[in-house]
């Protein structure tokens, strides 16, 4: 009897877990095994940081939770229009995904 002889490689990338999980936001699938009302209670429990809700009207988007901070700063629609431009492409339904966002606010050279 022959045993097949393989090797194995593991990789990985450590980093500390950070509270809250989520940095700027998140952006929540419409299948995620977790919705959008959880996601916040778990937000409530584990920060002082405030999130607050923005609605997709996507099927693949669900829901964004930003913090109020960037909402200051950018306009929510605006900020819906690049989600579902930037990041929809890169997410799945089941998908929850954490944004880190930068947010420079200026005039517009024309």
């Amino acid at each position: 009897m022959e045993l097949s002889q393989h090797r194995s490689r593991i990789r990985a990338r450590v980093r500390e877990f950070k509270l809250p999980p989520a940095v700027d936001g998140l952006v929540i699938g419409r299948e995620a095994p977790v919705g959008r009302v959880a996601i916040s209670r778990a937000l409530e429990l584990l920060s002082v940081a405030r999130f607050e809700h923005l609605g997709m009207d996507d099927d693949i988007m669900g829901d964004a939770l930003v913090r109020p901070e960037i909402l200051r700063k950018v306009e929510g629609k605006d900020l819906r229009d690049f989600l579902m431009e930037e990041i929809r492409p890169l997410m799945g339904a089941e998908e929850i995904l954490q944004l880190s966002l930068d947010v420079d606010v200026g005039e517009e050279e024309l």
